[in-house]
């Protein structure tokens, strides 16, 4: 195995995760600071504008080129590819957690969709389903999708038998994603 290429591999990942959409959106494409502003705000972000729909296109294909450049680099590195799309969409969503350029207030649903699809996609369908289910019966998203985010791995060991670096990683892919959320979570229980 080639640790050396997995490593510049993920690094890369992680910088491609810290490209911010609304900033690449309110500077180069609509050269307005307000798309960049309503979104840290959470204004846009329950509404669908033309400014969402670039900021979700450019925050999709920043984690979809890392999931499919380790995807398809995994044999040359002797990788499981359901394991090698979770450590690149795993990256790319500590870089969007984390920006190294600039902190973000990213909360990972569309990198945890898009990464989840990669790694079991049966298993993405039913949390995905569930979290449907939940946000129906609670209609809010916070705690609907942080259930869904801990079924993923849970479905994925107890139906899908993925090799045990699969399963270690996709538990600590989903308390990555929960840390972004407690204080959501929290503000969500105390109401």
């Amino acid at each position: 195995m080639s640790y050396i290429l997995l490593f510049v591999l993920l690094t890369i990942s992680y910088f491609i995760g810290s490209i911010q959409g609304s900033y690449i959106s309110s500077v180069y494409i609509y050269k307005d600071d307000r798309v960049l502003s309503d979104w840290q705000e959470y204004k846009t972000v329950h509404t669908f504008t033309r400014e969402r729909f670039s900021v979700a296109f450019i925050d999709g294909i920043k984690i979809l080129f890392p999931v499919l450049l380790l995807r398809f680099t995994a044999p040359f590195m002797e990788l499981d590819y359901h394991f090698a799309s979770l450590l690149g969409g795993g990256m790319a969503t500590l870089g969007h957690l984390f920006p190294f350029f600039k902190r973000g207030k990213g909360e990972a649903m569309e990198a945890f969709v898009i990464t989840s699809l990669f790694v079991s996609f049966p298993s993405s369908l039913i949390s995905i389903a569930i979290f449907a289910f939940l946000y129906l019966f609670f209609g809010r998203k916070t705690l609907p999708f942080v259930v869904s985010v801990f079924s993923f791995p849970l479905l994925l060991i107890l139906f899908f038998t993925p090799t045990f670096e699969t399963g270690i990683v996709s538990i600590l892919y989903s308390i990555l994603i929960f840390g972004r959320q407690k204080k959501a979570v929290n503000t969500y229980l105390s109401e």
